[in-house]
């Protein structure tokens, strides 16, 4: 799925595409400016001056806070989507495994439905839900599992109906989880303006730190830099957790539902 926001886009890049064409510019940019700043305020800021220096340290600390709480805000929200699709397919398995006691017909369809859903999600959804999208082949196959627990459920006892509709209630909980995992539109429209903040910070906040070398200048500015637009680059990584270089994997559907492939 095309990315719909830059923040997605943003996230879907790998590293090393990330860093030609953020984090490289960014660097450029701040030397750039460093030098036309020494050049036009050359006797404005001495190397003992503390005005710069001052400002830039209440702005890099409050921004600072705003992206730590941004990455680990993120990285809250990656793991408990990781762990949502390791209980999801979790939920299947067992689904699976308890199916024959709904009888040898019902068994087979319950199972079918399972793969089928299975399947589904990890060829043909995985790739929707970089944007919160969903397939609806995935929700007929879901369909169709709790039509075969219920139609079982004529000729089976009533608690092994309740068990195997708890575990589909569960598939259900978890699937809502999954699909809403991306942020919201309006929230990283909300997250992306912070990191813009942070990235025209990331590259001013060093042009007023006089040093007596500007080799030194140029050095700090470019580690000050790239070391904040590499940091809002892993956050929007992991506000994105089915898309890019740091994604969650398909693979434990797919296990299930070929659980003899390697």
């Amino acid at each position: 799925m095309v990315p719909t926001t830059f923040l997605s886009w943003l996230g879907s890049m790998s590293f090393d595409v990330a860093f030609i064409l953020v984090v490289l510019p960014t660097i450029l940019i701040a030397i750039i400016g460093t030098i036309a700043v020494r050049t036009i305020f050359v006797g404005l800021l001495t190397t003992g001056s503390t005005v710069g220096p001052a400002k830039n340290q209440v702005a890099a600390e409050i921004y600072a806070v705003v992206l730590g709480f941004i990455i680990v805000y993120g990285f809250s929200e990656f793991n408990d989507a990781r762990q949502n699709v390791l209980r999801e397919v979790a939920t299947l398995g067992r689904l699976m495994a308890q199916a024959p006691l709904a009888g040898e017909e019902a068994g087979k369809a319950i199972n079918s439905a399972v793969l089928g859903y299975s399947q589904t999600v990890a060829t043909k959804e995985w790739p929707l839900m970089a944007n919160g999208g969903e397939s609806t082949e995935a929700l007929a196959w879901l369909r169709k599992l709790d039509t075969s627990i219920i139609s079982a459920s004529r000729v089976s006892d009533g608690i092994i109906k309740i068990r195997l509709s708890s575990m589909v209630d569960e598939v259900v909980a978890r699937r809502v989880d999954r699909i809403s995992s991306a942020p919201d539109p309006v929230l990283s429209n909300i997250i992306f303006h912070l990191l813009l903040v942070g990235a025209g910070l990331a590259i001013v906040m060093g042009w007023f730190l006089r040093g007596p070398s500007i080799f030194v200048h140029l050095i700090l500015v470019a580690l000050i830099s790239s070391s904040v637009i590499t940091m809002m680059v892993l956050s929007a990584q992991l506000l994105y957790p089915f898309s890019g270089p740091v994604s969650i994997s398909a693979k434990p559907f797919l296990s299930l539902a070929a659980p003899s492939g390697g």
